[in-house]
This record gives structure tokens, sequence and C-alpha cells, in this order.
């Protein structure tokens, strides 16, 4: 069957040739309509909520970068607020990828000789493309021009690369990084700036190229772009009403980095291309570097030269020195050091209490508990444990893991500037990194802060993950556990299959899909509820293929067959409404809540006690396992993100396993079986007020059978 996917472009910038378009790809059909928000955040929020059950994702074009200098990434708040916005849907920038492409194809024109950078390269603004700038001057370095204290500071200068530059580029970024966008620009154009143009031109009256992407080009009025008059302008853009307008300043040439291969339409460009590629791919979640690399760069020569500008930076003397000092320490101690690291917060203010010598926070009056949790927040992260003697029942091999702590709750985290959590995790990071850890994971708050653990990754020495994947997948095991010990539905000792129906709520988002796909072979009946009815008839039409035994139906309303679902498994964005009546459920039905917020509180759990809702499954790691801190979990139990990155490390399998809100289906079961080699158990079930016993089970089975009977 042929989908066809609908993208909502939202452009942070200008409201300048807003459109719809189609197009073919892959098989596919697209539809984009594009929407500008002349840099407000909230209109950006605005849209995302009114589109998010109408669109298969968001590209998100004109956004300010991530930048990357050194050792320090510079993300801009109003980035983080944006990737930050709840949706069902992804959240497409291009990251990565616009990287990717753009040092491949830079790399194909200079050696066809199509750009020749010893005629000279001027960058408006280098920080907005530094991988490119980068290339160039660590091979160019005499041919290079910046014009950043120009169109960014208003002051008439020329730089050339000099050892002082990374310096004066880092203040100018820790200063503009605060500003909001629309005052960060030339729209805000400077008395200085306008006396300087002239000035500027001169400066550039011999180089041969200008580096600049058309939206910020366009950000210059007319007269301030005297300096593109007479050269080629390299760009990575695609639009012909932008470079029609561009073509007034004259330029000898345009040169487009974007690759050829994927101009499907005019107006393409890389956010819509990524959004393009992930559905084509089924990718809900952010590609990694390394996936980008493998899906855009087929010639391992110009992959080994454009990784070096993407994806590695010099190790700082800092760095170097502290790793040494944690070598010695390592050996004074005789301690081995860690394989992977995994990051933990407070879940709550009684988490303190756990901590050695805070006991005694038990006393202290409520009221001032909010005000214990704010200070204790301003102590920095430290290590607070070890998992040991983790050992593959398959290949015997052993990893240990350190543990750190932020000691700061769910709501103080969330009411923190993400940017400041962000150095906080990302100096724990590089803390693990030099004491020998390979991987880190990020558990609860931490993997939900701001853009979900990609910003993270991309600031990381070591690859991160969030831990969602195996979490989904403990989740869905824990259910099947549920559902056998609460024996009230048969299974056909023939297929297999379970005599019930199954309900997904939310089934065509990314977790819905996968739960919906692993339950469709289980069970002989499943109904799949979401707000849009062709996406439901695709996704049915390809459940069906992969388990043709499976009856399936399709609904928009969850309520109208709740009453006839065994089991519900709700994954949702519904934030301001209850997607389905708990009064309303099938006595003995298992409720499988995976909603963050939750679709189902502790209020729904105690009007129907016949009713057992789950929220999630935690796991036992194989080998005589150490752990030397309070985890909060009965036993040896451990959370399943962090089983994640122990199984990840045991594999070898070095790589951001789970980025974003997205969860992909594969990955669940890839993980699942994984765990499953290397000897993973469950370990309890978890509800709205903690374990969920086997006792509580068969009194909830027992209410369930006499509501049944009468």
């Amino acid at each position: 069957m042929k989908h066809s996917y609908r993208i909502a472009e939202i452009s942070f910038g200008r409201p300048h040739w807003d459109a719809a378009y189609e197009f073919e790809f892959n098989g596919s059909h697209f539809e984009v309509q594009r929407f500008s928000v002349n840099f407000s955040v909230d209109g950006v929020r605005r849209l995302i909520e009114t589109l998010r059950n109408q669109v298969d994702a968001f590209a998100l074009t004109s956004l300010p970068p991530v930048i990357k200098l050194e050792q320090k990434s510079y993300v801009h708040r109003q980035y983080l607020e944006i990737m930050g916005i709840p949706s069902p849907v992804p959240l497409c920038d291009g990251t990565g990828l616009r990287e990717i492409a753009n040092i491949n194809s830079l790399v194909k024109n200079i050696e066809s000789g199509k750009i020749q950078p010893e005629g000279g390269i001027f960058f408006p603004s280098a920080v907005f493309c530094a991988e490119l700038e980068e290339y160039i001057r660590h091979r160019y370095r005499k041919s290079v021009y910046i014009g950043d204290a120009y169109s960014l500071l208003g002051v008439p200068w020329l730089i050339q690369p000099f050892p002082g530059l990374m310096t004066l580029s880092k203040l100018v970024l820790n200063v503009a990084n605060f500003k909001d966008l629309r005052n960060n620009t030339p729209l805000a154009e400077t008395k200085l700036q306008k006396m300087s143009r002239s000035s500027l031109a001169a400066q550039v009256e011999n180089v041969q190229y200008v580096f600049c992407d058309l939206p910020f080009l366009l950000l210059f009025d007319s007269a301030a772009t005297e300096f593109v008059r007479g050269k080629d302008l390299v760009i990575w853009s695609s639009h012909p009403l932008m470079e029609a307008e561009v073509k007034k300043y004259n330029p000898r040439s345009i040169i487009n980095l974007f690759p050829e291969n994927y101009r499907v339409h005019p107006y393409m460009n890389y956010s819509v291309l990524d959004a393009t590629l992930r559905l084509v791919h089924n990718r809900t979640a952010p590609l990694s570097i390394e996936e980008w690399e493998q899906l855009m760069t087929e010639d391992t020569e110009i992959r080994q030269v454009a990784r070096k500008y993407v994806m590695t930076r010099n190790t700082s003397t800092q760095a170097k020195i502290s790793k040494g000092i944690n070598v010695v320490k390592n050996k004074i101690l005789s301690e081995k050091e860690p394989d992977f690291a995994f990051v933990i917060h407070a879940l709550s203010h009684s988490d303190f209490m756990r901590v050695p010598g805070l006991s005694a926070l038990k006393y202290m009056p409520k009221e001032w508990n909010d005000s214990f949790d704010k200070m204790a927040s301003k102590v920095p992260p430290f290590v607070h444990g070890h998992v040991k003697h983790v050992i593959s029942e398959e290949s015997g091999k052993e990893i240990n893991g350190i543990i750190y702590a932020l000691p700061a709750t769910p709501k103080v985290l969330k009411n923190t500037d993400p940017e400041v959590v962000y150095r906080k995790i990302e100096g724990i990071c590089y803390d693990a990194a030099n004491r020998g850890a390979k991987m880190i994971g990020l558990g609860a708050y931490t993997k939900i802060v701001g853009d979900q653990g990609i910003t993270i990754n991309q600031n990381s020495p070591i690859p991160v993950t969030t831990g969602n994947s195996l979490s989904a997948s403990a989740t869905l095991w824990a259910l099947n556990d549920v559902v056998k010990k609460m024996r009230l539905l048969n299974q056909d000792p023939r297929t297999g299959m379970v005599d019930g129906m199954a309900m997904v709520i939310g089934a065509t988002g990314s977790i819905g899909q996968v739960s919906a796909k692993l339950l469709s072979l289980v069970f002989k009946k499943l109904c799949l509820v979401a707000p849009r009815m062709n996406r439901l008839q695709e996704l049915k039409e390809t459940i069906q293929k992969m388990a043709p035994d499976c009856e399936i139906t399709i609904a928009t309303d969850a309520n109208e067959l709740a009453p006839q679902a065994d089991v519900l498994v709700t994954a949702t964005s519904a934030f301001d409404h209850k997607i389905v009546d708990v009064m309303l459920l099938k006595p003995g039905a298992v409720v499988c809540d995976c909603s963050r917020p939750l679709d189902f509180d502790i209020e729904d759990a105690k009007k129907r006690p016949d009713v057992l809702i789950i929220e999630s499954g935690e796991v036992i790691l194989p080998g005589p396992v150490e752990i030397d801190f309070d985890m909060g979990l009965p036993g040896k139990a451990v959370y399943a993100c962090l089983a994640e990155t122990a199984l990840l490390t045991l594999e070898g399998q070095f790589e951001a396993f789970t980025m974003g809100r997205d969860i992909e289906w594969n990955k669940v079961k890839q993980i699942y079986r994984m765990a499953r080699r290397h000897g993973v158990q469950l370990a309890a079930i978890q509800g709205h007020t903690g374990i969920i016993t086997d006792k509580e089970i068969e009194l909830t089975r027992q209410l369930a059978l006499s509501k049944r009977n009468k």
C-alpha cells in the first residue's frame, strides 16, 4: 500500500513564502504545509498543540543552531524551549543530517574543483556553520575570513583565524545565547552596523566565496549585503523564491550544498528531509550521527573525513589531567574502571531520607520540604554508588557500573532552566568518561528535560541512552506476567494466542505502534484507537500483514469499545482530558499506562479496585550483582532504563540506542531479546502506590469475578 504522510513545517523566522506543497519520495506521498511564527516560541507551541493530531511530523526550520566549539556546546535557550514542547509526533530540525550532508557535499565540490578555497572564503557568521568553517580552516587557514563580529555585534572587524579566536567566539556566544533570536540577528541592526557596511564590503573585495545560508542572509536588508556582490555564494537550503530574492544581491553564482539526490521538491530543506527520511524508514526517534552517516554517505573515505568535524573534538587539557588522576586513584584504591555509568535523582522528598545521615528529615515539618529540596538541588552531582558483578549468562562477560546522583526532585528539576540541568549532566558525562565508562544512561527526569537526551548525547564524550526501549519492553513484559497471574483469559493451546481483546489507545504514536504490533502477535483481537482514521487504517493494514490471524478493529473514541477490552495499553499525550472513562472498563481488565503524564491517576485506581492498573516493570540483572546504595527498589531490582545501559555495555554496542520521545518497535524487540540472552529477569510490577504483589493481584481477580457473576 502506498503511504501518505503529512508534515507541518514551522519556520521560527520571518513569515516569508508560507505555502503548501506535495512530493513523492520512495513510493510514499508527502503533503507539507509551511507556517512562520516570526521568532515566537509561543507561536511554535500553539501550532504544535493545534496540529499534533493532524500531522505525522513537525519540521522545524530557522531554529538557533546547536554550536560546538572545542569541548563546549552552546545551545540557545529558545532552541531548548522549542525542542522541549510535548508532541506525540517527531520534532525534526535536521540536526546531524545537515552537518553530515554539508561536509560530504563540500568535500565533493572541492575534489571536483567547483569550489577552490585558495580563492578566499568569507563566513558572515561562522558560528552558524561551524563544521564547514572548521573543515576549511584546518586545510586552508590563510583563506578563511570571518564576519561574526559584524553580523552578531555590529563591529566592522573582519577576522582571520588567530590563537585567541576560540576564546573570543565563546565570549560572543555566551552573550548571544541569552538574547531573543529576534534581537540577536541583523533584524536589530545598529547604527554602527549601517555605518560599517561599506568598510566590510571593501575588506572582502578580493574574496571569491561567501558561505552563508539563505534564511540567515535574508535577515540583512539588501543594502547590507554588498559583500555578496560578484562572489560565488555557497548555501545549503533549496527554495527558488529565496534564491530569486538573493539574486538581487548580484552574486556571481550560487552553489548549493544540499544533496542533489534528495532535492525531490524545490522547497525541500534539511528539516523537511529529516522528517521525510524518518517517516519513510519508520524511524520516529532522532537518528544518531552514526545512523545519519550510514544513510547519507556511501564513500568511506569521505565518511572518515566528515566524522572528524561532526562527531569529535580534541580532548581538553583539563580532561586529560582528570582522566590521569582517576587512573592513578583507581590503581591506589584497587578499584576497577567502570564500564558504564547511570544518572539518577531523588524521585520525591522522601528519597533524601534514604541517604545515610539524613534519616532525621522525617521529623522535619512538611512545610519545610520544598525549601529543603531547593537547597539540596544546589549541591553538585556526586557518585552515589556502584552496581558490580553484572555477568552475562551467554558470554560470561563481567561489567561494573558507576551511579551518579543529582540531589534534586522532579519538581525542582522541572522549574530549573534546562541549560543548568544540561551543564550538570554534561559534567557527569565527562567525569564518567574520564573514569573509563564507555557509555552512560539517563534515569527518570534527566531523560525528559529539554529535548530528552538528544542535546546531552551531542555534547557527551561517550554515547548516551535514555533506556526507554527496555522500559517499554519491560512494561509489556510485566503486562504479560500480570495477565497470566489474573487467570481470566484462556490461551489457545494450538496457536498460543490469547482468547481476548487488547486495546491500544494512542495506537499511531511511537509507543502505541510498538505495543500494537507486539500485542497483535499474542491476542486474537486487537482494537486500535487514535484521533485520525486514515492513519489508523494504514496501521491496521501494516499489522494485518505481520499478524494475519489477529482480528483488528479501529476507532477514534476509546469509550466505544473499552467495555470489551481485556487488556488496555494507553500511550497518549492527552494533557487536558480523560481518554477513557475508568467506570466503563471490564471487570478484571488489566491496564498498562505508558503515557506521561499518566492517563489514569490514583483516584481512578481507587474507583475500580476490580481493575488492575500498572505503570511499569523493573528487572534483575544477571550475575551475583552487588548494589552498594539504596535505589528504592526491593532486593536486587533495578530500573529497566539502567538495565538497558548495562545490556548495551555487555553487548559492546556503544551507541545512542534510545533517544528523544519516540521509541522504535524494532529496538524494543531487539533489547528484549538481548535481555533474555544475557539473563535479565523481570523483578517487580509497579502500580500507583508502589510494587503490586501477587496477593494484590489475586484480590483484584476475586473482585472482578464477583462483579462478573452479578
